[in-house]
């Protein structure tokens, strides 16, 4: 779970500190993000996917010179670049891309990411910080022998390692001048990423501590369901279920069939308690040689007669819902969850229905940025509820309704403060006047 979050000329947020602390010891395992268009919520979500970036680059390098060798007979020269900049450079960066693609527009300071996590109990930070090019600092702290310290501080003059992280000595020098090669334009996070997926199935668990592996392994697959540009959507799904990637079609192997009945049943019982109208949920199935072709249907009362749906012939806003249902999954299963504009295309009765059931169940945590201003008035705890804040000098923070000036009594209806601005956090407009932009047209 993420305690807090500090950024530093990340995008728009040129300096901001968040705390998602629930008790000194306990962090909120629900955390709904309001705030006006354009102050910076998307470009918080998109954080902790820039961190999950950072720790696969070496990674993205390696499966691009791969990708050049096994299609070099029929790409010609030419393609290449093209295929590079539509195809594989949006999913994998590297370490200048992240920074061009994330420091914030004219800044001469560097680009700090810091997380403060809780990971089975125990605190933890991780520290990453870039300028213009490359890597310049980064730190762990975890626990070793009950006790928290550096796991590794990193600066190009200074190489701080803990041989405690180690199991296996002569791998502690071996990675070291991994460091000295690739550190900079990889950090240590994403060389040891890639030493694992490289190595063979569980050589490297046995060469570094059981923390660390785990810690990495905690920060690489926090789920992230983000907003791109021109209405994009790109993230991260870290779950021990197969399917849940590809929940409206696709194939599994006939020995994992199994797996596919239980996603079917609990589909069922997801959609059919949330919608009236839908009826049953299952996989129209192909069975080929060694796996089947599946396919999501519904089964819907229509003028009162039962009628099978494909699913891709839904509403945009129930196929939202699919798409949702597996960070959903992961939240209660334990993960960390950030979902950019969880409501859209969605009924605001039928969001604030899911989030009231779902907070009794979330194990782990889930971070939501949102519109729906009912939520604001549900179960869920007004100190789980933050509002980006502006001053007049543009300066923001990202602040719990309850951390405000004139704590909310409890006779006073908190989201009839937040709409009347008491948080701030809400668009001030000026009347717009159409026919005069109309006449300026003719």
């Amino acid at each position: 779970m993420i305690r807090y979050v500090k950024l530093h000329n990340y995008k728009s947020l040129v300096n901001l500190y968040v705390d998602f602390m629930k008790t000194k010891t306990k962090a909120k395992n629900l955390i709904l993000i309001y705030g006006e268009n354009g102050v910076g919520k998307s470009n918080f979500a998109t954080s902790f996917y820039t961190l999950n970036e950072t720790m696969r680059t070496l990674s993205s390098i390696e499966m691009w010179k791969k990708f050049v060798e096994d299609n070099s007979e029929d790409l010609k020269e030419n393609e290449y670049k093209d295929f590079f900049e539509t195809h594989f450079r949006p999913r994998f960066k590297d370490t200048e891309m992240i920074i061009k693609d994330c420091k914030t527009i004219g800044s001469t300071d560097n680009l700090i990411l810091e997380y403060g996590f809780v990971y089975k109990g125990k605190n933890g930070i991780y520290h990453i910080e870039m300028d213009d090019n490359e890597i310049v600092s980064e730190k762990l702290e975890y626990v070793i022998n009950k006790n928290q310290t550096y796991y590794f501080d990193l600066k190009p003059n200074s190489m701080k390692i803990n041989i405690n992280i180690f199991k296996d000595k002569d791998y502690y020098n071996e990675f070291n001048k991994l460091l000295e090669q690739y550190w900079g334009k990889h950090s240590f996070m994403s060389i040891l990423s890639y030493e694992i997926e490289d190595k063979k199935n569980g050589y490297i668990r046995k060469k570094i501590c059981n923390n660390l592996y785990a810690v990495l392994c905690y920060l690489k697959t926090m789920c992230t369901k983000v907003k791109g540009g021109n209405h994009s959507e790109f993230g991260m799904m870290g779950t021990q279920h197969q399917m849940m990637g590809k929940l409206d079609k696709g194939k599994i192997s006939i020995k994992k069939e199994e797996e596919l009945n239980k996603v079917e049943f609990v589909l069922n019982e997801f959609f059919t308690t949330l919608y009236s109208d839908i009826k049953k949920v299952y996989y129209e199935r192909e069975y080929k040689e060694n796996y089947i072709k599946y396919n999501l249907i519904m089964t819907k009362l229509i003028y009162g007669k039962l009628i099978d749906i494909d699913f891709k012939l839904e509403s945009t806003g129930t196929q939202n819902i699919l798409d949702l249902f597996p960070y959903l999954i992961s939240a209660c299963e334990g993960q960390t969850v950030i979902i950019d504009e969880l409501d859209t295309g969605i009924h605001d009765l039928m969001v604030n229905s899911i989030l009231e059931n779902i907070s009794r169940f979330i194990k782990g945590q889930m971070i939501i940025t949102t519109h729906n201003t009912m939520l604001i008035e549900s179960d869920i705890p007004n100190e789980n509820i933050y509002v980006f804040n502006v001053n007049g000098n543009a300066e923001k923070e990202l602040i719990a309704i309850t951390d405000f000036n004139g704590r909310i009594h409890k006779n006073i209806n908190p989201r009839k403060k937040y709409l009347n601005g008491v948080f701030g956090g809400i668009p001030t407009v000026s009347d717009v006047d159409f026919e005069d932009i109309i006449d300026n047209l003719k």
